[in-house]
């Protein structure tokens, strides 16, 4: 019983890591792509997506402000593939359905890199 729920475990991991793999290459960042694949790597590369410094994974040992900066840094890269604030509840209140959109985003076709397109005018969410 336990060897097939750590093989589940591995499999649902692996699908995960594979859709953020994808979302780097349609990044352009081929290069940090397989970060994905490594904890805490893996953040570092979430950072990168949304055009941060990879120093900012020290805030993630500050109790508190972990949480806040990883609520912003989920909003910022659901902005950076063109999303809609509406999703940031599914991160905040639905964790499983939430990590679902983003495995449908990552092996879709349709889902675009528009973090380098214009900003969006002030006032407006996608600004935050």
């Amino acid at each position: 019983m336990v060897g097939v729920l750590i093989v589940l475990y591995v499999a649902i991991y692996l699908v995960i890591c594979g859709a953020y793999f994808q979302l780097a290459k349609k990044a352009g960042r081929d290069d940090i792509a397989w970060f994905a694949f490594v904890p805490i790597l893996n953040t570092i590369l979430q950072l990168k997506l949304i055009k941060e410094n990879a120093w900012w994974i020290l805030i993630m040992l500050v109790p508190i402000a972990n949480v806040v900066f990883a609520i912003i840094w989920q909003v910022r890269l659901l902005n950076a593939f063109g999303k809609n604030s509406a999703h940031v509840l599914f991160c905040i209140f639905l964790a499983p359905v939430y990590i679902i959109m983003w495995i449908v985003w990552g092996y879709s076709s349709k889902t675009q890199y528009v973090l380098d397109a214009p900003p969006a005018p002030p006032g407006t969410f996608a600004s935050f």
